[in-house]
């Protein structure tokens, strides 16, 4: 590869708060790995869907999910998607942490969809020992408009998961 092209919407830039599906395809072997992520978490600080998504394949460890799981493959053995749907704008947790608690709750949501969906993935969420009162709280979060960005979001992976194989996809 001589020149290479990353096109990024203007959008993918904004502070916002996200929920994601990160797809990635072997290029020979054609198996597919499928992580659920979000922006912005208990810290001070959101980044941008664009930040986040080059952080996966970062050297340190901390950061780079996708990369750590990957081992013992390198990141170019692969072609990543990236699909996401947003939940507002950045406030700062020092005002109010409603949008945390809503985001946090979303990607738990999400991650259970993904794995109704594709079967296994590799951060599967179990949720073990959550108490009565934490996860009525957490279902007060949930709203029909909410669910319904998250099936969107699980619908448009499903169908480029489809579309991209020629065979049933193999999901590991």
């Amino acid at each position: 590869m001589t020149v290479g092209r990353l096109d990024i919407s203007g959008d993918a830039t904004r502070r916002d708060y996200a929920v994601y599906i990160m797809v990635a395809r072997h290029r020979i072997t054609r198996d597919t790995m499928i992580y659920v992520g979000k922006t912005g978490d208990n810290r001070e600080g959101c980044n941008p869907v664009i930040s986040r998504a080059g952080n996966h394949f970062s050297f340190n460890k901390m950061h780079s999910q996708m990369r750590n799981h990957l081992q013992p493959n390198e990141p170019y053995e692969y072609d990543f998607s990236y699909f996401y749907t947003t939940f507002g704008e950045y406030v700062p947790p020092t005002e109010t942490r409603e949008r945390i608690d809503i985001i946090n709750e979303m990607e738990r949501r999400l991650n259970k969809l993904a794995q109704e969906q594709f079967g296994k993935i590799v951060n599967p969420y179990e949720g073990k020992n959550v108490s009565r009162k934490t996860q009525a709280n957490r279902d007060a979060l949930v709203t029909s408009e909410r669910m319904e960005k998250l099936s969107e979001l699980t619908d448009a992976v499903f169908e480029h998961i489809r579309c991209s194989h020629e065979q049933e996809p193999n999901i590991n």
